[in-house]
């Protein structure tokens, strides 16, 4: 189909009939502005699938400016006749610095040239965004480091196809790039791209040939013949690629377009998205077989990493680089923190696996030491997670490791009173101030009259594993609640029915809310025996039983914090897993019903992505070129002066927009969340942006002094400050103990700000805000 589309008609021999007159150097300027708009409104057109595997829409928008700009630039440097070789290399260094501008601004020199601080911005957020992959479920957040990803790679593909289908003359090749972008959603989301986003994709495709094609001919009106074989081949092939899948036995689901069932990792496997959500999740079959043998009197849930981090709108792990300890041969130094009249068993157990790939070791809980795992390991003391710093983890690994597994009883549980809230870092404590209603409620009605933390941990997962909720795959897929955020557990708790994630996170967000310190942990539930007795005892000469698990038996659950006796894990997911001992209670009749989708095997999938609404975007009208010359050379002066005035006045008049709606918000509902974000902001665009490690507190102080503020204006951050802690922290703004805010007080500091900046520094903060590409969301 694309040979036959792009394939040039027999051409008049000479060029001068109208609309067709080559300008010099043989290149038709009007047609390859038009390839180049194809190819921008493709790329972009292709990109929208990324919705879902990126969480809302809020990456869009720099995403519109890395695609567009680097094409303008392209499509500038053919009209003023460019070597054909630097035509891509402006594209490039256009690029670079429309990124510098989104992502590096503070580092950079006038805001958009790269600077001796921009790499090591670019270095730092590719750390983040490769954290975030390794780690998070889909949808993704929009941090800076995954917008940068997102923006650079796509970017690239822009430039690519520009360079393919304008430059060189080859559209069809240009496929290529724009199946790349289909790659990436194709790949992480469960149910593919979809028919909307595919069939949004195949005409961006479909346009760009036809552009392609059009500017192959010579004459004015394109043949009928062309045409009508074009269209006929166009509308069957989309056609097939829409309607034959769903007919064809096992081709309903899958990777691409919504079939095939491809692998593309070749039976790797790992508790990370890319894997598990385009792979194991999938597959029909299970896949990335490890092996344990150990010492253990019952079989292991083998755990890889933990969840903590809930204070935002989703799970998320915390890796606490600074507080890591390098070397894992010996760890907390051998010894388990055992609560008082309780035992702990030594166990061994030898891990093997060829296929497992992820940063994060597997183990037991309460690892003391690992030999024989290689990588670079470093391990949390809060956590007892292992994390190689150096790679994403070697997939074979053959390694022991030595633990101690607590006997607890539920009498010694019962007798613990409630943890210190100061014991423990906050993370493991903190809920998001807008909390569904409907969470707390569910919450005080599984507790009831429970007193001490045990009994309210008992009372929360007999609640979820009652016969009210039932297991299912299916069920959050398809009701569009899948994922670990707030609404995706408000939602969950309303349909109750859905997977160990949304179990697991249930129950810990619920202890949260009673008291209870929680996280949740990610790895595999026990598995099944082989029956195999391998080489090897345990530490007092008993013989080790190998157990073997898989993609099927990956699994979430929580765990929960006993002042004097640790974390103590917790199984509220019905039918999954494996119930401990000191937490076993009575079962009551027609408690867990499965669904007919379940397969008895299967426990748990780790991460799934939410099922995609199919939004189909305007196609963007197409340009109308004028076939005169000069006409057109007026044209594109008029519109390179309109767009150089838009992007001087369009972030200017975004940021007001945005402290527009800031300070409503703050007059109608009486809150300083709004005013704390404008300080934020501003901050940003007079060069002192926050850290991740900040804390209002300590952002608010460093502000004050680098700022230079003077006693009024560090008397009006404070009252913001304060106002903002108490808010978040306590619940101020909702009935809380001081009023919010004036926005006065924001001008006072605002008008500080800018008293202390150069001329050049008020110019860029207003007309160049920072915190526009580093802060594109919904406010």
């Amino acid at each position: 189909m694309s040979a036959l589309l792009s394939r040039p008609e027999a051409a008049p021999a000479s060029g001068h009939q109208q609309g067709t007159e080559p300008a010099p150097g043989g290149e038709r300027q009007p047609a390859n502005l038009a390839v180049a708009g194809a190819g921008a409104l493709a790329v972009l057109l292709c990109s929208l699938s990324v919705h879902g595997v990126i969480e809302g829409w809020s990456w869009l928008p720099p995403l519109f400016f890395a695609v567009l700009v680097p094409l303008a630039a392209t499509a500038g440097a053919r009209r003023l006749k460019v070597p054909q070789p630097l035509v891509p290399v402006a594209g490039m260094a256009v690029l670079a610095c429309t990124l510098t501008w989104l992502f590096a601004s503070s580092a950079s020199f006038l805001g958009f040239l790269p600077g001796p601080g921009t790499l090591a911005r670019a270095d730092a957020l590719l750390s983040e965004a490769r954290t975030v992959v390794l780690t998070e479920v889909t949808p993704v957040q929009p941090l800076p480091g995954i917008l940068f990803l997102c923006c650079t790679g796509i970017g690239l593909v822009a430039v690519l196809t520009d360079t393919l289908a304008a430059t060189l003359r080859m559209p069809a090749t240009a496929g290529l790039g724009l199946f790349a972008v289909l790659m990436i959603p194709a790949v992480l989301k469960p149910e593919s791209l979809g028919a909307g986003y595919f069939f949004l994709a195949a005409v961006g495709y479909l346009l760009l040939l036809a552009v392609g094609a059009r500017r192959e001919q010579h004459g004015s009106r394109t043949p009928r013949t062309w045409l009508a074989r074009g269209t006929a081949v166009s509308a069957s092939a989309l056609a097939l690629a829409l309607l034959l899948p769903p007919v064809l036995p096992g081709f309903d689901g899958g990777a691409f377009p919504e079939g095939t069932r491809f692998n593309f990792f070749s039976g790797s496997t790992g508790l990370n998205p890319i894997v598990t959500l385009g792979n194991d999740l999938r597959q029909p079959q299970s896949a990335g077989r490890i092996t344990y043998a150990t010492s253990s009197v019952e079989p292991l849930y083998l755990r890889s990493t933990t969840l903590e981090d809930f204070s935002g709108s989703r799970w998320a792990p915390d890796v606490r680089e600074e507080e890591r300890r390098e070397g894992v041969a010996t760890m907390s130094g051998g010894t388990y923190p055992l609560p008082r009249g309780s035992r702990a068993e030594t166990v061994v157990t030898r891990i093997s696996s060829d296929t497992y790939s992820s940063p994060w070791l597997l183990a037991p809980y309460y690892p003391l030491g690992v030999t024989g795992a290689e990588g670079s390991w470093s391990w949390d003391p809060k956590t007892m997670t292992v994390l190689d710093g150096d790679s994403d983890g070697a997939a074979r690994q053959d390694y022991q490791v030595l633990s101690a597994a607590a006997e607890f009883t539920p009498e010694q549980l019962a007798a613990i009173p409630e943890a210190d809230s100061t014991s423990l870092d906050p993370v493991f404590t903190d809920l998001p101030a807008d909390l569904p209603e409907n969470i707390r409620d569910a919450a005080a009605d599984a507790v009831g009259d429970a007193a001490t933390p045990y009994a309210k941990a008992m009372a929360i997962q007999s609640y979820l594993r009652g016969p009210q909720f039932s297991y299912s795959l299916q069920a959050p897929v398809e009701g569009g609640y899948d994922g670990n955020g707030i609404s995706v557990l408000s939602e969950f708790l309303e349909r109750k029915a859905g997977y160990c994630v949304h179990f697991a996170a249930a129950m810990a967000v619920m202890a949260r809310q009673e008291g209870i310190p929680s996280r949740m942990a990610l790895g595999y539930a026990p598995g099944e025996g082989t029956g195999e007795t391998p080489d090897g005892t345990g530490p007092d000469g008993e013989p080790l039983r190998e157990f073997v698990v898989d993609s099927t038996d990956a699994h979430a659950w929580p765990e929960l914090y006993f002042e004097g006796a640790g974390w103590v894990r917790f199984e509220p997911t019905p039918s999954r897993g494996s119930v401990p001992a000191y937490a076993q209670q009575q079962r009551t009749p027609g408690s867990a019903p499965l669904h007919d989708d379940d397969d008895p095997r299967v426990p748990d999938a780790l991460a799934t992505a939410p099922a995609v609404p199919q939004e189909e975007a305007p196609l963007a009208p197409e340009t109308v070129l004028e076939s005169d010359t000069g006409t057109t050379a007026w044209l594109v002066a008029l519109l390179g002066t309109l767009a150089a005035a838009a992007a001087v006045l369009m972030p200017w008049a975004m940021r007001r927009r945005r402290a527009a709606r800031r300070r409503k918000a703050a007059a109608d509902d009486s809150r300083s969340g709004p005013v704390w974000d404008e300080i934020a902001d501003l901050g940003i665009d007079y060069g002192y942006p926050g850290r991740t490690s900040d804390t209002p507190r300590t952002y608010a102080r460093r502000l004050a002094a680098e700022g230079g503020f003077s006693p009024q204006a560090e008397e009006a951050l404070t009252r913001i400050r304060v106002a903002f802690e108490e808010e978040a922290y306590a619940g101020a703004g909702r009935g809380g103990r001081r009023a919010a805010p004036t926005w006065a007080d924001l001008e006072t500091v605002e008008q500080e700000l800018r008293s202390g900046t150069s001329l050049f520094g008020r110019l860029h903060a207003r007309f160049l805000p920072p915190s526009l590409a580093l802060r594109f969301r919904h406010d």
